[in-house]
């Protein structure tokens, strides 16, 4: 039961009633208390992170990147986590921000940021798929690309190669 309660009822579900970020940003939006509430903890822990790991390289930061569900699809959650970390050298692009969603790729920094702001979407079916090969032996660690059959437009590629 505390097993259930720790790891499936509490963080962003238990505060707010929901683990959809999305549900809880409207809301925040609507004014309800517990959604800002969960929203403002959301924020804050990943800047800590971002804060963390920036004290950790000592501030020499190249890119901070976001992806997967949140990270490529919410020009506000990335807002919200970079507008204060403009004294790190983190410093975003509203606009180009806001038209980075649904699957685009980009640099979302400001000219006059020191560090690189990313979106850069993930491709997890084709991460398994590599893994599968490799782990089969079809394909080496980092070797070469190989067409899959089951998606032709795409192929499992080596570091030093692009995907098409």
């Amino acid at each position: 039961e505390t097993d259930t309660l720790l790891n499936k009822k509490s963080g962003l579900l238990g505060l707010t009633g929901s683990n959809d970020l999305r549900a809880v940003i409207e809301g925040a939006h609507r004014g309800e208390e517990r959604s800002a509430l969960g929203l403002a903890m959301f924020v804050y822990r990943v800047r800590k992170y971002i804060g963390a790991y920036t004290a950790a390289l000592d501030g020499q930061v190249d890119a901070v990147v976001f992806s997967a569900g949140i990270g490529e699809n919410s020009s506000i959650i990335r807002g919200l986590i970079l507008e204060p970390l403009k004294g790190m050298g983190m410093v975003v692009s509203s606009a180009v921000n806001e038209a980075t969603v649904g699957g685009r790729q980009g640099d979302i920094s400001d000219p006059s940021s020191r560090v690189r702001l990313l979106v850069i979407p993930t491709d997890e079916e084709l991460a398994i798929a590599q893994q599968t090969l490799q782990a089969s032996g079809v394909v080496a660690a980092g070797g070469g690309g190989v067409r899959l059959g089951m998606a032709p437009s795409r192929r499992v590629c080596g570091p030093a190669q692009q995907r098409p």
